[in-house]
């Protein structure tokens, strides 16, 4: 493929020949020739394979998404002349990256260190890999693909970020926890009645007790279970956009890490029928991400949040994410979910304790809101 240089060259030919006819001068056809064969003998050397084979190691095969995928690539000269410059043209998920080589000596072996962006969840098949090649006048350009043994994964899953530790948010969440457990759930086991102390939850509050005795009582309770902490994530597509999707399963991606790391049981689900998550708790750190990779937005027929809870909300506290259009359904008892708007234009309103523009700006509001 000729350049724009090239190009140029065949024109200024063609402009030569014409005008030496025209005007019977052979030193002008004559020039026409000599560039006609640079512009042929660039064609062939940038046609000619690159005398080096060409090998892809990937260095991080789980990368946050957004994080770049650390690739070295190893180039081979078993022959016995000098390699020429090349382009390596590699992709991820849609994205091409070039990549120079410098000339490889025979015998020898180069390596090179490059990334590939990443900008959405998934697991992507790196490739296929090209080279390229240009004359060293720069008239042509030879592309072609480089034949791979195996086929190289790259899985891209949630990015989480740090938030404050057991004496912020996460302490928010677990004191929520318990305190719906032992108000409801009888495997929150009673222990005894002591006086009220600014910052007791109200609903602790003893009221048979309190009037008996004059003096506000609450009641204390020893958790016989670990609190548990469900996460949704809201994936109709009405309610945001495929960018703002992806920074919402971030802000889920993050709380249920968090929460895991101060002591909760974690479940997460969706409002995806065919990705909805599992109603038990999750085991690690590793399972969340696991989850939260493939999940898509949901098209046709969605769930409705209510649907996931069919057995009631005793045991756990519930903490909806959705994008600056959701929710796309609501709880019948408004204080039995916390809801979350993540995306572009996320504006605050009834029953919505954080609005956010995407996910690092859910964390820094999630701070000052715990």
């Amino acid at each position: 493929m000729l350049t724009r240089s090239g190009l140029g060259a065949v024109i200024t030919a063609l402009i030569l020949t014409t005008l030496g006819l025209w005007w019977n001068y052979e030193e002008l056809v004559i020039a026409a020739i000599g560039v006609a064969l640079v512009v042929l003998m660039a064609i062939v050397v940038a046609r000619r394979p690159l005398r080096a084979t060409v090998e892809r190691r990937v260095r991080t095969i789980r990368v946050p998404r957004g994080d770049p995928v650390r690739v070295a690539y190893r180039i081979r000269n078993d022959t016995s002349h000098r390699s020429g410059r090349a382009t390596l043209i590699d992709r991820c998920d849609g994205q091409d990256v070039e990549i120079e080589i410098d000339p490889v000596a025979a015998g020898d072996i180069s390596e090179v260190l490059s990334t590939l962006p990443t900008r959405r969840r998934g697991v992507f098949e790196l490739g296929p890999l090209d080279i390229a090649k240009i004359d060293p006048f720069h008239l042509a350009a030879g592309r072609w693909r480089q034949a791979e043994d195996h086929a190289a994964l790259v899985t891209v899953h949630p990015k989480v970020y740090e938030m404050v530790g057991p004496q912020g948010s996460s302490r928010v969440v677990e004191n929520e926890s318990i305190v719906r457990r032992a108000a409801a759930d009888p495997m929150s086991g009673f222990v005894s009645m002591r006086e009220y102390v600014a910052g007791d939850d109200p609903r602790m509050i003893h009221w048979p007790t309190t009037a008996r005795t004059g003096t506000l009582m609450v009641r204390e309770h020893v958790e016989v279970r670990r609190p548990e902490f469900t996460i949704v994530v809201d994936a109709v597509s009405t309610v945001a956009s495929e960018e703002d999707f992806e920074e919402m399963v971030d802000v889920a991606a993050t709380l249920a890490v968090h929460a895991l790391r101060a002591g909760l049981d974690v479940v997460v689900r969706t409002t995806n029928r065919e990705h909805a998550g599992r109603p038990t708790p999750l085991d690690s750190e590793a399972d969340v991400l696991d989850l939260l990779t493939p999940i898509r937005q949901a098209g046709d027929e969605p769930l409705a949040v209510g649907a996931l809870f069919a057995q009631g909300f005793d045991h756990t506290s519930v903490l909806l994410v959705t994008g600056p259009d959701g929710p796309s359904t609501r709880l019948a008892a408004s204080d039995q979910m916390v809801t979350i708007r993540v995306g572009d234009g996320a504006r605050s309103g009834a029953g919505v304790a954080v609005a956010a523009q995407d996910a690092p700006d859910f964390v820094n509001r999630w701070r000052s809101w715990s």
